[in-house]
């Protein structure tokens, strides 16, 4: 018997193998013609060919590149909340003409190719780093007479976490209403308790869930990658900055954690509103009945007097019919005839984002990106090498930040756009993840930006060798293994 079992798995072992490579192959097949990017389909292919034991069942559940029924839902929950959707389709969906000359200034031709509306007529407030971040989401949580919603993708039970869930207690409490989404990948590590916590308060906190029904069951490579508070439809705060010690800089590994925000007042919050009740709407399959979606004074949003200034929201995710992150990137580099500079923790660009970059720099723009100089993640970080060196064999500088950590995501354009939010360069924010930048003309507030950037620049240093410190061989080896699988991270 055991000699006739011996001889059933001698036979049945090859042809689970052979089975194995035909899946594998035909996996491989399916990548090519599915994956949205060339390079993600090559690293894909790549793993399925040589290691088909792992790549084969991490495909089928990592390599989704449309996240399904985010659309329906909101389509779904508009039916029973028409006035809610018709006030996000108003918000996010109709695009406003307000040039007054005939030429298109940079953010025109940015909310142009995302097909974004335009606002007028608001106050921002740059917040640079922790403390400042922190100071303006306690002030605004502390302002709220009706309503907050608020939307992070790290939230964590430590010192910052607990003073931003007493906050939240205290107006939900004192009969505010309070809605709190989190990703469930992002805040994988908060307690129960914490959560609890907040829900026994009377604070609605519930994950952005991306496996909601059978159809999504495997739907686990996408991210909510959002920050953003909203008060009563006229305050915001949105910007690169999640909940937690280390964006403090009190954390084991970081001294400084250099990050942006921005606080928000007038109708453009509205939009940011719309954004949340988007998601809101696929996590709850819910409305906001008590959501202000009014000006209050309707005529401000009208103005076109040769000083207003303009502004408009990039809310750009999976479930986006185009590659919109990618396109912002590329119009902001068209856009650009004297200066494109960029800042973001993550360098892994595809490759229409570097055809941009590069033909900004052949027009003779001053084309310079800031990264860190410290990881934290070492996968994405050992692929920044790479790209760090083509890039630079383009003639574009690459900065490499060295006072602390630096996580902010934040576009230049000439003296005339800034741009600032969650979107980072690599392909998880250009593909993956659910994120929102705000694009602002407002003179003032661009030269508050260009001094930020100005000031970063010069704590940073421009290496002359491409990546000097992968001289080692299993350094140079990482680089090329994280560059071929970076596209799939």
């Amino acid at each position: 018997m055991s000699q006739a079992l011996a001889n059933g798995w001698g036979l049945l072992l090859p042809a689970l193998f052979v089975l194995l490579q035909l899946f594998a192959a035909l996996s491989a097949l399916h990548a090519i013609r599915n994956v949205r990017t060339s390079q993600a389909a090559v690293a894909w292919t790549v793993g399925l060919l040589t290691l088909p034991y792992a790549f084969v069942p991490a495909y089928w559940i990592l390599a989704r590149n449309r996240f399904a029924g985010y659309r329906e839902a909101v389509r779904s929950v508009g039916r029973q909340h028409r006035e809610s959707l018709s006030s996000i389709e108003q918000e996010l969906l109709t695009p406003v003409d307000t040039r007054t000359t005939s030429l298109v200034s940079p953010l025109e031709q940015v909310a142009d190719v995302l097909d974004t509306p335009i606002s007028t007529n608001n106050q921002f407030s740059l917040l640079v780093d922790g403390q400042q971040f922190l100071d303006a989401l306690l002030e605004q949580i502390a302002s709220a007479e009706h309503y907050i919603y608020a939307e992070f993708y790290i939230i964590r039970d430590d010192k910052f976490g607990n003073r931003f869930a007493d906050a939240l207690i205290a107006q939900a409490e004192s009969g505010k209403v309070v809605r709190l989404l989190y990703d469930e990948v992002g805040c994988i590590g908060l307690s129960a308790s914490y959560i609890r916590r907040l829900t026994e308060a009377g604070v609605d906190a519930i994950p952005f869930n991306t496996r909601q029904g059978w159809v999504n069951r495997f739907q686990l490579n996408f991210r909510n990658h959002r920050k953003l508070l909203v008060v009563d439809g006229q305050r915001a705060v949105t910007g690169g900055l999640n909940i937690g010690d280390e964006y403090l800089g009190n954390h084991d590994w970081v001294t400084r954690w250099r990050d942006t925000a921005i606080a928000i007042q007038g109708p453009l919050v509205r939009k940011i509103q719309a954004v949340f009740a988007a998601d809101y709407y696929w996590a709850k399959r819910h409305g906001l009945p008590e959501a202000k979606w009014q000006d209050r004074d309707p005529k401000s949003d009208n103005s076109t007097t040769e000083s207003t200034s303009y502004s408009a929201i990039c809310a750009t995710g999976p479930a986006d019919n185009r590659a919109r992150a990618t396109m912002m990137f590329a119009a902001a580099a068209n856009a650009a005839t004297e200066r494109l500079w960029i800042s973001t923790p993550y360098l892994v660009p595809d490759e229409s984002t570097v055809t941009a970059l590069s033909m900004a720099r052949a027009k003779g723009v001053d084309v310079r990106l800031l990264i860190p100089n410290q990881a934290d993640l070492w996968l994405v970080y050992l692929a920044g090498f790479y790209y760090e060196a083509e890039l630079k064999s383009l003639g574009i500088e690459v900065h490499r930040y060295t006072d602390g950590f630096l996580h902010q995501k934040c576009v230049l354009v000439d003296d005339k756009l800034a741009i600032i939010g969650s979107t980072n360069l690599d392909n998880r924010s250009l593909y993956l993840n659910f994120e929102m930048m705000v694009a602002i003309d407002q003179p003032d507030f661009v030269r508050e930006v260009a001094e930020m950037l100005r000031k970063d620049f010069a704590s940073s240093t421009v290496a002359k060798v491409p990546g000097p410190h992968l001289q080692p061989w299993y350094g140079r080896f990482g680089t090329v293994v994280a560059r071929l699988f970076s596209p799939i991270l």
